[in-house]
């Protein structure tokens, strides 16, 4: 069988978390990915249940595959107790409305332990984890790798891992930034570096754990540690750098979001093509489902 890829971007909610699915079809995506709630701010409005229903709707008509990601503010690792006891609470309000969204997978950044170390970092992150999965059904998280910026976590596969074994694998995965990674040391432009991300990934993580890509370019060079993405094909990981992605059997197939940036009108046309481009030229069978 073909390996099918499903290519979109990460889509706005302004005005209704319905336009995100809505545009998603209009312009020919297979998935896309959206905030369920303001992605700066703590203040959270659960979404209205016919607006739920019509989301539904539109997602299975036009055959969409729907992901979430939580609120930047939030920070899973913070030594900040009131601002820890935030992020678990928006965490869980995030994961409801995925549950009442009907949408399986919701994206999360891990943070900064600010200074405490990766051990303090990795309990607390474990902390907020166990508790949201206790207090909610069926939605799984996928934990994002960071850039490696200053006391991130999460820039390591093999720390990823690690928390997933300790919480317990059942609702865990991973989102694989090819920006995050690049800028935290994986060099992405060639098979061979490639090859050992995709090792590294299954011995640490598990290849099933992976559930979407966010696909960006790097604004900045190998491990800069910056996290700035930029326009597929015209950054540091360069246009043969995803061809090689494409021809790896792990990232052959699955669900791959973008999320570069917007300089000018139409860049979200030129990168959406771009990928189609490099997907073609890469030699391996693919469907591609948009």
């Amino acid at each position: 069988m073909i390996p099918a890829i499903r290519l979109g971007f990460h889509m706005s909610i302004a005005g209704s978390v319905v336009n995100a699915p809505i545009n998603a079809a209009m312009r020919g995506y297979a998935c896309f990915q959206m905030f369920t709630s303001n992605s700066r701010s703590w203040t959270h409005k659960r979404v209205e249940k016919e607006e739920c229903q019509e989301f539904i709707r539109c997602v299975k008509e036009h055959d969409l595959q729907a992901f979430a990601h939580m609120p930047y503010i939030c920070n899973l690792s913070s030594d900040k107790r009131d601002v820890h006891d935030k992020s678990i609470k928006a965490l869980v309000a995030n994961m409801k409305d995925c549950e009442a969204l009907g949408i399986d997978y919701l994206v999360a950044h891990m943070g900064s332990h600010l200074g405490k170390g990766i051990e303090f970092g990795t309990g607390r992150i474990c902390e907020a984890l166990s508790t949201a999965l206790q207090k909610t059904n069926r939605v799984a998280v996928l934990l994002e790798n960071s850039s490696g910026y200053k006391n991130s976590m999460g820039s390591c596969l093999s720390d990823i891992g690690r928390i997933i074994d300790t919480v317990g694998p059942g609702r865990l995965g991973i989102c694989f930034d090819t920006c995050h990674a690049f800028a935290a040391g994986y060099d992405l432009r060639n098979e061979a570096g490639i090859e050992c991300v995709a090792e590294e990934l299954d011995s640490q993580i598990g290849a099933d754990k992976l559930k979407l890509v966010h696909l960006n370019d790097a604004k900045f060079p190998l491990g800069s540690g910056r996290d700035r993405h930029w326009h597929i094909g015209k950054g540091f990981i360069g246009a043969q750098g995803f061809i090689n992605l494409f021809r790896n059997r792990l990232f052959d197939h699955g669900s791959f979001v973008l999320e570069t940036p917007f300089s000018r009108e139409g860049d979200d046309t030129r990168n959406y093509l771009a990928v189609k481009r490099i997907i073609s030229s890469s030699g391996a069978m693919h469907s591609l489902r948009s």
